[in-house]
């Protein structure tokens, strides 16, 4: 018999029955005969027939699939080490950062991407030594580093409700602040604003939304939060105009 016994984005605690039949069990999760439970404080995401349970703190537990954002830490002879906020270094290869063919010989990777540069990328592979692969190939911005703009962290596991549903609450911030957010299911979101102040004003709602992630109301606070923000800023002429947004879909349903 399948069934799930939890609603999504529910909290759970160690031990709570999520589901029965033929479910695949991701992580944060262990199977029992055919029910499976949770490992962890956190909440739960029911991917099509998969079901895991995303910790409410600690450190972000790679997935394959996940796209993340990343800091270049090494630059070896065929291959970066990048930091994504995990437990273990990740590992970007040559082949995987790039379509052409390259000489490695002759090539110096740090052209490509060298220490300190932040990339957006996938989760290749993750295997049971802790191994970690990315890849950039097919990724936005042609795989190559974001340029400018700040690097800020959150909880991995309230990286939905930053997004909100159909993108709602990250779509509004974007608007309203005119800045270019791209949020890494690590939790690591870059923003790069017109200006130093919509940059900061973007910041400090984001790191709203992960304060005040479990509170009913948050897309009307944070929605009411920048528009004062945003008139304070057209007073004292920083800007010409408040960004207007439509007021569909950005009620309670993220």
């Amino acid at each position: 018999m399948r069934r799930i016994f939890v609603k999504p984005r529910e909290l759970v605690v160690p031990g709570t029955l999520l589901a029965q039949g033929p479910f695949k069990n991701g992580r944060g999760t262990f199977r029992e005969g055919n029910r499976i439970y949770s490992t962890v404080i956190g909440l739960v995401e029911v991917r099509k027939d998969m079901i895991r349970v995303i910790p409410l703190e600690g450190p972000y537990i790679p997935e394959v699939g996940d796209n993340v954002l990343g800091k270049i830490i090494d630059v070896r002879f065929s291959n970066w080490s990048v930091d994504i906020g995990a437990p273990y270094e990740a590992n970007l290869r040559v082949q995987d950062a790039t379509e052409e063919r390259v000489d490695l010989l002759k090539t110096d990777l740090r052209k490509i991407f060298d220490i300190g540069d932040i990339i957006y990328a996938k989760i290749k592979a993750y295997n049971e030594i802790n191994q970690i692969d990315l890849t950039t190939r097919g990724m936005p911005f042609k795989g190559g580093p974001l340029r400018g703009g700040q690097l800020v962290t959150i909880t991995p596991s309230k990286v939905p409700r930053l997004i909100g549903k159909g993108g709602s609450m990250i779509n509004m911030i974007k608007r309203l602040t005119s800045t270019r957010i791209i949020v890494g299911q690590n939790g690591w979101v870059w923003v790069s604003g017109k200006n130093e102040e919509l940059e900061r004003l973007a910041i400090e709602a984001i790191l709203k939304v992960n304060r005040e992630s479990h509170t009913q109301g948050l897309t009307d606070r944070v929605k009411e939060f920048l528009l004062v923000q945003l008139r304070e800023l057209k007073e004292q002429g920083v800007i010409e105009e408040i960004p207007r947004i439509e007021e569909k879909g950005e009620g309670e349903e993220e």
